[in-house]
């Protein structure tokens, strides 16, 4: 997680009555934009801690303005506008010897988006070691209107996830503390109130989706030592489903995120992080990534379809 994310601007959501003894319920608001990625992407450089753009990968929809960026953090062979390797009428595929995306239709068996990278060729024939830093393929995007976490009844994640392949290519040098393959879903919650002292601090609140150590992954509650030092709140796996990516079936994640973000804060405040504010007014949902990080050396593919953050005001 080498980047920040977000920008301001509060979400305006209105109520619908559906019949007068009941109580109001609140029409739903998808948040993330281009959610079946059809607009492309913006190339970043790929040095980390800070967004230069070189290009873009062009979508189905190629006259329409890319929402989301691809993170490339210290990869040695970044993808190239020029990388478009394989077209047809329900895909196409962006790839390189290192890495590939491709971008499926939806509806079709390659929807909606597929990440690969090839670690063994990042990192060649030496592992990783201790402190060094390590490959990302992340899909990022700040989100215009960002979700007030006060005036919010839920924040509703679904997405289905399907592990294409995983393989170790360490050489009698895998050592599971320093090397893992990691896909992971990560939202900002932020401090969105500009007259606070605490403006523009944040947290991340992760989904944790593959891990190549734990067929569910474990919780992560901890201060990110990949670079922002801010602090993580990743529930465990069981938290968002049984199913278990190992398998290679789709696992599909369906829950309401936001009780799960007020714990987040109330967790971070107890550990002394987001000091500056303890209101919950002043956070917001602000932005997300989600990808490969491959501290250790392996050639992996992660397939996701039906990506939304479906929120309903209380």
């Amino acid at each position: 997680m080498d980047s920040y994310l977000g920008l301001s601007v509060g979400l305006l959501l209105g109520l619908t009555v559906l019949d007068g003894a009941a109580k109001d319920q609140t029409a739903e608001h998808e948040l993330i934009q281009d959610n079946h990625f059809r607009c492309g992407f913006i190339l970043w450089q790929p040095l980390p801690g800070q967004h230069v753009r070189y290009g873009e990968l062009k979508g189905f929809d190629s006259s329409a303005k890319p929402v989301w960026g691809l993170a490339q953090w210290n990869s040695k062979f970044p993808l190239a506008a020029n990388n478009l390797t394989s077209t047809a009428d329900h895909f196409l595929l962006y790839s390189n010897s290192a890495k590939s995306v491709r971008i499926g239709q939806a509806g079709t068996s390659e929807a909606d988006i597929s990440l690969s990278i090839n670690a063994s060729l990042e990192y060649g024939a030496r592992a990783r070691k201790s402190g060094d830093p390590w490959v990302h393929l992340l899909v990022e995007q700040e989100f215009d209107a960002p979700a007030p976490l006060a005036k919010l009844r839920d924040a509703r994640l679904h997405l289905e996830a399907r592990l294409l392949h995983a393989r170790s290519r360490h050489q009698n040098d895998y050592l599971p503390t320093i090397h893992a393959a990691q896909f992971q879903l990560f939202f900002t919650v932020q401090n969105r109130n500009r007259q606070s002292p605490g403006y523009g601090d944040l947290l991340w609140f992760g989904v944790p989706i593959y891990d190549n150590r734990q067929r569910l992954p474990n919780e992560n509650k901890s201060k990110d030592f990949g670079g922002t030092g801010k602090f993580i709140f990743t529930p465990a796996a069981k938290t968002f489903t049984s199913e278990s990516a190992h398998d290679g079936n789709w696992l599909a994640i369906d829950k309401d995120l936001r009780p799960l973000m007020a714990e987040a804060l109330k967790t971070a405040w107890a550990r002394g992080f987001l000091a500056d504010s303890k209101l919950l007014d002043d956070y917001y949902i602000s932005g997300m990534n989600l990808g490969w990080e491959l501290p250790g050396t392996f050639d992996v593919e992660m397939q996701i379809r039906n990506l939304s953050l479906k929120l309903a005001e209380k």
